[in-house]
């Protein structure tokens, strides 16, 4: 007889698709489910979860989850970017220091370290706000310039000073052998010492003489107009610094630097769009970018144009340049263009003049990236070029 089973194992083995058991089965296996049936399981199942997510009318935050792409409706019915963009204004760096309002606790019997506290955070909170941060980086370009004229100044006025006596010495030598030499032998020796001027003056420029048409480029007020260039990241035909002190010195200044101006003038930027949107729309910050007035849409196209006509008017014509040299003004300020040729106090106003434009420009950016966000959204929608799965 057979004895009892407590428990029953059973062993069932399924073969694959791939294997050479499935060619002896009798009766095929069944089909997975079509792939048009599984969608539609699945969008029902995630209509289900999404009405229970949907947004409130009192809702602020937009899921990316629940947007739906229709083939007919790229837009997705949004009728303004305030959809797609949080209404709220963007952080910035405070404009004056909050103060210190770091007290003592109760089981703390020394303040000492209370005090130390406090004084790091007011010097945090003083360095990294629009007026501190401002100093900071003024403070950072004087010294920068400071630092090129004491590197590249002496470098520039001993190759003056040396090419000068060579030209002198060069002319002493003609002549002397001039006088030793027959009238009829004058071309060839003339011929010889040309070529050792070219020579000696080929050798000057590609060390850096005469780079921005002769004169004095490492002046002090050359050197700011060069550290502004560094900062604004622009350098469009900025001079170069030729000895090992001068490049180091504009690589750690480039590297402080450049961070720095780059934090302040976005946050300008940014309060400067806060205030212009404050005076349009008053105090409230629902108004549809529809509904916006139309100074305000005009503003940036406006500001750019009067900006570069003031500067045709401040370095062009009230320096008595010709009416085509007026609106290519900014080649003035360039090695190639005869940046040397200018006074000083002008490189200085123009140094300025960079800096309120990359002001303006990140003023306009932050007026204008909520439409170009829109816009460039709807382009990529319509392209089909972007997505959300």
């Amino acid at each position: 007889m057979y004895e009892p089973v407590d428990r029953c194992v059973t062993t069932i083995l399924t073969p694959s698709y791939e294997s050479k058991d499935f060619e002896r089965m009798d009766k095929p296996p069944e089909k997975p489910p079509r792939k048009n049936k599984l969608n539609k399981q699945l969008k029902e199942e995630s209509n289900e979860e999404t009405k229970n997510n949907r947004m409130k009318p009192g809702d602020t935050c937009v899921d990316i989850d629940q947007i739906n792409l229709e083939a007919n409706n790229y837009k997705n019915k949004f009728t303004n970017a305030s959809v797609q963009t949080s209404p709220l204004i963007p952080y910035r760096l405070r404009f004056w220091p909050k103060n210190c309002d770091f007290k003592c606790a109760p089981e703390d019997s020394c303040c000492s370290k209370v005090g130390l506290v406090c004084c790091c955070r007011i010097i945090s909170q003083w360095v990294l706000s629009q007026v501190g941060l401002t100093i900071v980086v003024v403070l950072w370009a004087l010294l920068g310039a400071f630092a090129f004229y004491k590197t590249e100044g002496p470098r520039e006025l001993a190759q003056s000073e040396n090419l000068a006596k060579l030209q002198r010495n060069l002319s002493a030598n003609l002549a002397s052998e001039l006088e030793k030499t027959p009238r009829e032998n004058w071309k060839f020796t003339i011929d010889k010492y040309l070529q050792k001027h070219e020579t000696n003056l080929l050798e000057a420029v590609s060390a850096g003489f005469g780079e921005g048409g002769g004169g004095s480029i490492w002046t002090y007020p050359g050197c700011i107009l060069f550290a502004v260039s560094l900062l604004t990241t622009l350098g469009f035909g900025a001079p170069v610094p030729r000895t090992s002190l001068g490049r180091g010195s504009a690589v750690l200044f480039s590297a402080i630097g450049i961070p720095l101006h780059f934090l302040l003038i976005l946050n300008m930027g940014n309060l400067g769009a806060v205030r212009l949107q404050q005076l349009a729309f008053g105090t409230s910050s629902d108004v549809p970018t529809s509904e916006r007035p139309r100074w305000l849409k005009w503003f940036p196209f406006f500001a750019i144009l009067f900006y570069y006509l003031m500067g045709v008017v401040l370095f062009g014509f009230v320096r008595g340049r010709d009416p085509i040299d007026c609106f290519m003004f900014p080649l003035d300020f360039t090695a190639a263009g005869g940046v040397a040729t200018t006074y000083g106090h002008v490189r200085v106003l123009y140094a300025l003049y960079l800096e309120f434009a990359v002001t303006l420009a990140a003023l306009v950016l932050s007026l204008t990236q909520a439409s170009a966000t829109r816009g460039v959204v709807d382009i990529g929608l319509k392209l089909g070029l972007l997505t959300n799965t």
